[in-house]
Order: structure tokens, then C-alpha cells, then sequence
């Protein structure tokens, strides 16, 4: 029967400098007895951000204009936009998450808890950017503060297909074969955070069978899952998002083809904005302007 394990990788604090592949190998001789050729290893972009040094300290940055305007409107403290402008490629929409949550438009027990606990929280972020960067649709461009100290914030890193392939390269060495790594990281869903991929290397984004014939030969609408995703989603049942320390996992008994396109590659051909004209442009013609209409309201 077809079979794979999660094995968690508990990492020390890690430091601008660190060899952050030798301390994934170190991890899983410890956890795991050691890495083994076809292996999948997920890994937390905020400690590849770490170990690259990608971060920002508050208290020097120093909000432009422009930052301090936007800032002023959203209920942010300036230098976190200032960090924000700078690392995005564009600003594409700002949602306001306190207030949708206030009036009960995003109900709070979905959420946290604690109400307390979930205010506090959105008190100091009430709004969240949609951003391009590198190519890909982002929350605030994947800047972090948790499990940092206060006023610390770290950034992506560009280019995180290439880094999976150079994590990939070096992991693979010490495995004595080929071991595939995706890079991960959380962002805001409907319905809930989700870890989704980043980066890859090794290891197909997509599965790519859109059509291909079912069990009754009949071709199957759907099929183009993507296992990047579905790669860092598991992983995140053992990574958390807290205080858990575990950076990176290994998947361990997962059959594929070895792949060398990354997420960009997989992912960057969809035009969403001619998608999203396409879709309503669709839906008055087929389902009528009034449709449309309530479409836009949301009602």
C-alpha cells in the first residue's frame, strides 16, 4: 500500500550567515536518520530570509511621504509601509481586515479563540495590501514579524525558485541523491491561512493531467492539481505557525518525476487580469446583466 511520513525538523535560532542546508542535514540525522535520495524537503521561507539576513529593523527605516499618507489611511505605522513600497513590485489593493471583521462581514470565532486576543492583533495591522512581487500575488509581499524580535520584520528572499535549486543541489549531496526541496509560505485564503509554495526545485509544481481519461475512460475535468501546494499544506500540520520551531520538513515515500521547472515556471503563464475580464464579461452574457450587477454589489 502506497504509504508516506512527515518527519519535523526542529532547528536552533537561525542566524544571518548560518548554513542553513547543513543544519537541515544536521536536523534530519538527528530526526529522521538522516536525508535519503528522493526525499522532500519543505522549507519555511522565513528562515531562509534569516539566514540570508533579510531584514529590516523598525527604528531604521525612514518612511517617505508617500508611505506616511498611506499609512495615515490604513491605520499602519509608517515605516512598516515604507518596507512594504520598497519590496513590492506594485501595491494592487488594500482590504480592510479590522473592519471586515467588526461588522461581521468575516465572522471572528472563525478566526481566533479569543476575541481579545484577535483585536489586539488587528489593532495593530487593521489593513492588508494585495501586492505583486517577483511575479506573484502576495499578502503585504510576505513581510513577517512573527517569531521575531519586536520592530524586526523579515522579507523574502527574490528569485526562491533559485534558491530551492541551490538548497536542492547541496541537500542532495549530503543525501548521496537527488532530494527535492519546496520553499513555502503562509498566506491569507478564504476561509482560512494556508501555506502554499513559493519556490521549488525537484519536485513538479503541477500535476499536469487536465483530460486525461478516468477510471471509465471518459476524459476527467481536473487533474492539474498543484503538489507544491499540497506539499507545503501537509507540512504545516507538523511546522505550525507559532512558536512550534519547526522550519522545515521532510516528506518522506512520495512517488513523482523529478522536475526542474519551479513555481514560476508552473504558475506565471496564468494572465489573472484577462481571466477576471474574461469572467465577467462571460457571466453578463450568459447569465444576464442583472447577474453581473449583484455580481459587483455582492449581494
Amino acid at each position: 500500500m502506497p504509504r508516506a511520513v512527515l518527519c519535523g525538523l526542529p532547528l536552533p535560532e537561525v542566524e544571518p550567515g548560518d548554513d542553513l542546508a547543513a543544519l537541515i542535514a544536521g536536523a534530519a540525522e538527528r530526526e529522521c536518520g538522516g536525508l535519503r535520495a528522493g526525499d522532500v524537503v519543505a522549507v519555511a521561507s522565513k528562515v531562509l530570509s534569516k539566514s540570508l539576513g533579510l531584514l529590516y529593523r523598525l527604528d531604521k527605516v525612514e518612511p517617505s511621504p508617500r508611505a506616511r499618507r498611506i499609512a495615515e489611511r490604513a491605520g499602519l505605522d509608517p515605516r512598516y509601509v515604507e518596507i512594504l513600497l520598497r519590496e513590492s513590485g506594485e501595491v494592487l489593493a488594500a482590504i480592510p481586515f479590522k473592519r471586515l471583521v467588526e461588522e461581521g462581514v468575516v465572522a471572528w470565532e472563525t478566526l481566533a479563540r479569543s476575541r481579545e486576543k484577535l483585536f489586539r492583533a488587528l489593532d495593530q495591522f487593521p489593513t492588508i495590501f494585495l501586492t505583486k512581487r517577483d511575479g506573484m500575488l502576495w499578502t503585504d509581499s510576505g513581510i513577517d514579524g512573527s517569531n521575531h524580535p519586536p520592530g524586526v520584520y523579515s522579507v523574502p528572499p527574490r528569485d526562491l525558485d533559485g534558491h530551492a535549486r541551490r538548497l536542492s543541489e547541496q541537500l542532495s549531496r549530503a543525501a548521496g541523491g537527488p532530494v527535492a526541496v519546496v520553499i513555502c509560505d503562509t498566506e491569507v485564503m478564504p476561509g482560512g491561512a494556508l501555506d502554499i509554495a513559493r519556490g521549488a526545485y525537484g519536485f513538479p509544481v503541477l500535476m499536469r493531467r487536465f483530460g486525461d481519461p478516468d477510471r471509465y475512460g471518459k476524459p476527467k475535468f481536473g487533474g492539474a492539481d498543484n503538489l507544491a501546494n499540497a506539499v507545503c499544506a501537509s507540512a504545516s500540520l507538523l511546522a505550525g505557525q507559532h512558536a512550534e520551531g519547526i522550519p522545515a520538513v521532510i516528506l518522506r515515500g512520495l512517488r513523482y518525476e523529478w522536475s526542474t521547472a519551479g513555481v514560476r515556471d508552473a504558475l506565471g503563464k496564468t494572465r489573472a487580469a484577462a481571466a477576471v475580464r474574461a469572467t465577467l464579461w462571460h457571466t453578463a452574457r450568459v447569465l444576464g446583466l442583472r447577474s453581473l450587477l449583484r455580481l459587483l454589489r455582492g449581494a
